[in-house]
């Protein structure tokens, strides 16, 4: 398999890199003038998204969340829950490193080599359209996911009303888990686009400008997405938890008033049990008559709890 692959288009070079070794990161380097600290940075994930600017071209860490989580499928063992992308943006070529197959850039490479139509548009083609058209396409999935976690809400929602509420206990955990990592793959994504969009008028020019903002923007849908889904989540968490304590009440209520009314016959049934000398032991029809006695105390405990509404 292909680790590094190579498309042209003008004078604009992509170089797209799937989990680089340490020799391939080197040669880059000789290549671009790429300082050390980068050549560390592009061969190890790094935790946190980052901006920095360098003497003709700027580089970026970003990470999003993995296609799974959105559509709730079942990760692999130690898998991470989010996909990271180095981007390293010069004036005439684009570097992006990843540690793993990532569907987009995949499919984005594809339509690079057969010339989309955004090529050819007024303002001149650079390497921060390539970016730019890239982060797009990210964001554009990722809402179609977050559509599908607003559809499981849905879903949880009737059920909860269905009366299935111990077993969306579990179903909201799982949704709220895919949230929260979503949450932490693009919760430094706004602060990575504007240092971009400084860095990129500086780059490529005022008439730039236009398309780092339009970055924030899409990212500004998709975090308001997030939290849209997040407030849904929390009400009907909230009333589902409700509904739950309801329901648990009601049954303890049975329980109590269940005990309250078989307790005298259980008094009644140890009495008659000592082993003394009691009234009316041994006579003839002494346990018809404690029969008797329990059935009139059973009707009394009934007839009280239906006049107090406790059944």
């Amino acid at each position: 398999m292909v680790m590094l692959r190579q498309f042209k288009y003008q004078d604009i070079t992509w170089i797209d890199l799937e989990a680089p070794t340490t020799e391939e990161v080197k040669q880059l380097a000789q290549d671009y003038n790429l300082p050390e600290m980068i050549s560390q940075e592009l061969v190890t994930p790094s935790l946190r998204p980052k901006a920095d600017l360098y003497p003709g071209f700027i580089y970026l860490i970003l990470h999003f969340p993995r296609c799974q989580i959105c559509y709730g499928d079942e990760r692999s063992s130690g898998q991470s829950d989010s996909q990271e992308i180095d981007f390293i943006i010069g004036k005439n070529f684009l570097i992006t490193t990843h540690y793993e197959l990532i569907d987009s850039l995949h499919e984005l490479s594809k339509i690079f080599e057969i010339k989309p139509t955004w090529m050819d548009r007024d303002f001149k083609f650079n390497a921060g359209l390539v970016f730019f058209h890239i982060v797009k396409q990210m964001y554009s999935e990722l809402a179609i996911g977050f559509d599908f976690i607003n559809s499981r809400l849905k879903k949880a929602e009737v059920a909860v009303f269905a009366g299935g509420q111990r077993e969306m206990v579990r179903a909201l955990s799982d949704i709220n888990r895919d949230m929260l990592d979503c949450r932490w793959a693009l919760r430094g994504h706004h602060e990575v686009l504007e240092s971009f969009a400084q860095a990129g008028i500086e780059l490529f020019g005022e008439k730039f400008k236009h398309y780092p903002y339009a970055l924030l923007g899409e990212y500004g849908k998709i975090w308001q997405m997030i939290e849209s889904n997040r407030a849904t989540f929390q009400d009907l968490r909230q009333t589902n938890e409700s509904l739950l304590s309801v329901r648990t009440n009601e049954i303890m209520k049975t329980l109590a008033v269940t005990a309250f009314i078989f307790f005298p016959l259980t008094l009644i049934t140890q009495i008659f049990s000592m082993n003394t000398h009691l009234p009316l032991v041994g006579s003839n029809g002494d346990f018809y008559f404690v029969l008797g006695l329990m059935a009139v105390v059973l009707g009394l405990m009934f007839t009280l709890a239906k006049n107090r509404q406790w059944l």
